[in-house]
């Protein structure tokens, strides 16, 4: 909801708000020139403000050049479509189709009488094209200026890949070698861990032979009773059969 215009008016002078702005008008270009400069007729001559100060132009034309004319309009006579048009620049009459936009210094039916576009037509169409041209450029810079960040980006594009490459490259290795390192630490740990459970007095513990039972390198006595054995090794002796005990006692009985 709009604001009153008084309170509009407050706040805006307070600061507040800003007034909308109008929007500017874009001035149209005029390509007709000065009326009072003679050079506008020249396709490539664009007024200024020097020709507003320095050419004051004919207000009105000679009475003689008045009086031929209108002789040589008797003789040949404007068609409908046609107008005649005081220049002040030149001080002369020019005839200008009200159609097709062509105009010409001498009566169309004059035989010398030389019919085209107006000096304006010309001029406006000469600055469009030469806009063209200059758009088209621009157009093409930006193209070249596109290309050329993108070739840039391609290359920092290869370059950080090549970079990631090689620091990938480099990580691998670096894996690889801690993966070697870990595996102869837990290879020397485990080592280490079975050889501190072993007894420090079995041969396994300090050398690379196989861990042996309590009872590996004792003499073994299958036939008789080991009567070297005492202590608790002596209740855990083996004994003989019955048999053998009385085939030895048969034995000393011989002997004596």
């Amino acid at each position: 909801m709009p604001l009153p215009p008084a309170l509009a008016a407050k706040l805006s002078k307070r600061g507040i708000i800003t007034p909308k702005q109008k929007p500017e008008q874009i001035k149209k270009q005029d390509f007709k020139g000065l009326s009072t400069c003679p050079n506008k007729s020249n396709v490539y001559h664009e007024c200024n403000y020097w020709c507003e100060t320095h050419w004051k132009g004919v207000p009105t034309p000679d009475p003689k050049y008045v009086r031929n004319m209108q002789k040589l309009l008797v003789k040949f006579p404007l068609p409908n479509n046609w107008t005649e048009i005081f220049d002040k620049g030149v001080g002369r009459y020019y005839y200008w189709n009200m159609e097709n936009d062509l105009v010409s210094w001498l009566p169309p039916k004059h035989p010398k009488s030389v019919k085209c576009q107006s000096a304006a037509k010309l001029r406006e169409n000469r600055l469009k094209m030469k806009e063209r041209e200059e758009r088209l450029e621009r157009e093409k810079d930006k193209d070249k200026d596109k290309d050329r960040d993108r070739d840039r980006e391609r290359e920092s594009e290869e370059e950080d890949r090549t970079h990631r490459n090689k620091h990938s490259d480099r990580r691998d290795r670096d894996r690889e070698r801690d993966d070697r390192r870990h595996r102869r630490d837990d290879r020397h740990r485990g080592k280490k861990s079975r050889r501190d459970e072993i007894d420090p007095m079995d041969p396994a513990a300090y050398s690379d032979v196989p861990q042996g039972t309590w009872s590996d390198g004792l003499e073994s006595n299958k036939t008789r009773a080991d009567n070297t054995a005492s202590g608790v090794l002596y209740q855990q002796r083996p004994y003989p059969a019955p048999g053998e005990v009385l085939a030895a006692n048969k034995e000393k009985s011989k002997k004596k």
